[in-house]
């Protein structure tokens, strides 16, 4: 039987690939784009996620002894799609079966895949994604819950030569969750150790089939689409950063070209604390930002009336400290690193950086327009009042001056520089606070744009106000540059 190193180089030497033929044009039902149920061999299919674009690098998965291509994985599907991969998932028989499907996978111009290849397996899947790896043609592998056989485990693999087991030489990351009663996790730590780049994650609290992982245990979402994207510069879609409650709290992510460690900037967006996301109402700063090498990454977080501002500040604190945990992934400086908000958003980076803040501490703060100042909100005009109750629930006027972040200034706050438009409704609140500020000693500039109203997106178009973002790329590159 050829190995899937020497199938490789056949395939390339002008075989021609049979027509393909698509038993389910719908799909898988569960990821647009899929091809399913293309017979390969023997009565056997497969499910094939291979985008029309630039090549993508593959993984082939591997189901376990249990379900088939489309059961006890399917949360593989949406990370390696967030990887930029094409995908694989495979019925099989046997190892054979597996290699005659990679063999089909990778016939010249079949599918839109480079050459790099990825195998993943879980349960007894696992073991065979090592197997072939061991033989050579792929980049990794990575395992769940792997269930290893005796042979395997003890060192001999169960062939008929009685060869000794080889192991991987790629890089191999297993997952492992720490009550699987099923497949003991020592036992896939042991082949880890003896792998040369093996890295083993201990799933805490995870059981033997990874589908059944609870939400605070999906951390390894993250953790291998970041390991598959690998060096990949540009931007970043939908990385979870956070999971309260169960929910997934997405931010987009821009990585410059280079080398870095770059600087980098939280973006917040507006909204009244009740609207926006991590697209709405900001962009117009993502391409100045990645334009003077700022690493940026673009937040969501929870919204009133369901949550409070409590829960909001909790929200931007856990973004600062996902970034900064995860520095080298991201290829950013922990010690750099600038909070940017705007008019609701400009309230929360504020009043981030105005309490003590352990792992999450920001070297710059950039406010748009933002509220500073709700102590008198609670007898204002109606609008106020009803912001009030639905931003902090029973506000006593205590609750109020809590976070109000003129109520908190030092001169230990970080530098800031607040943006604000003449001709907007919180220009007053902007200098009452840059007053305090000044008075305080504080370390701030004010950039006033005459004329300009409420919202960065409504300056688009005038150029008499763009030069705040040239500005705002100068001020920071003038504070990162003294760290």
């Amino acid at each position: 039987m050829l190995t899937l190193a020497i199938l490789a180089v056949t395939l390339t030497s002008g075989t021609a690939c049979s027509p393909l033929s698509v038993s389910q044009p719908v799909g898988n039902y569960i990821t647009p784009g899929v091809l399913g149920d293309l017979p390969y061999h023997d009565g056997l299919t497969l499910d094939a996620y291979a985008p029309e674009g630039e090549p993508r690098p593959s993984a082939v998965i591997i189901h376990g002894s249990y379900g088939d291509k489309r059961t006890h994985l399917t949360q593989l599907f949406e990370p390696l799609r967030r990887a930029g991969f094409a995908w694989f998932s495979v019925d099989y028989r046997n190892r054979e079966d597996v290699e005659t499907a990679i063999q089909f996978i990778r016939c010249p111009g079949r599918f839109n895949i480079s050459s790099a290849m990825f195998l993943i397996g879980e349960d007894t899947g696992g073991e065979i994604a090592l197997e072939l790896a061991a033989a050579g043609g792929f980049q990794g592998v990575a395992t769940f819950g792997v269930k290893l056989s005796e042979q395997f485990a003890t060192g001999i693999l169960a062939n008929k030569d009685q060869t000794r087991r080889v192991l991987p030489a790629v890089p191999v990351h297993m997952f492992h969750g720490t009550n699987d009663d099923e497949s003991p996790s020592v036992r896939a730590q042991a082949i880890c150790k003896e792998m040369s780049s093996c890295v083993f994650h201990a799933v805490a609290g995870g059981t033997h089939q990874f589908e059944n992982w609870h939400p605070d245990e999906w951390a390894w979402k993250e953790d291998l689409t970041a390991w598959l994207r690998g060096g990949r510069r540009g931007l970043w879609k939908d990385i979870v950063y956070a999971r309260p409650a169960g929910r997934d709290l997405l931010m987009d992510g821009y990585i410059p070209e280079g080398n870095g460690p770059f600087p980098a900037a939280i973006i917040v967006h507006g909204g009244g604390w009740e609207a926006g996301d991590k697209v709405t109402y900001v962009s117009p700063i993502f391409e100045p930002l990645a334009r003077s090498r700022i690493a940026w990454f673009s937040m969501d977080y929870r919204l009133t009336p369901y949550v409070h501002v409590p829960d909001q500040l909790e929200d931007v604190r856990s973004a600062i400290r996902f970034v900064r945990q995860h520095a080298e992934r991201f290829h950013i400086d922990p010690k750099r690193v600038a909070l940017i908000g705007e008019s609701a958003s400009g309230h929360l980076v504020a009043q981030v950086v105005s309490e003590p803040c352990p792992d999450c501490e920001a070297q710059a703060v950039v406010s748009f327009y933002g509220v500073y100042d709700l102590t008198n909100w609670s007898h204002g005009e109606e609008w106020q009042r009803q912001t009030l109750e639905r931003i902090l629930g029973d506000v006593p006027a205590e609750t109020a001056a809590r976070y109000s972040p003129i109520e908190h200034v030092a001169i230990s706050l970080p530098p800031m520089l607040l943006i604000q438009g003449t001709e907007d409704e919180l220009y007053k609140g902007t200098l009452e606070y840059a007053a305090r500020l000044k008075k305080t000693g504080a370390h701030f500039e004010l950039l006033l744009l005459e004329g300009a109203p409420h919202g960065m997106e409504n300056w688009e178009g005038h150029p008499e106000w763009a030069f705040y973002k040239q500005r705002l790329v100068q001020w920071l590159w003038s504070i990162f540059e003294r760290r």
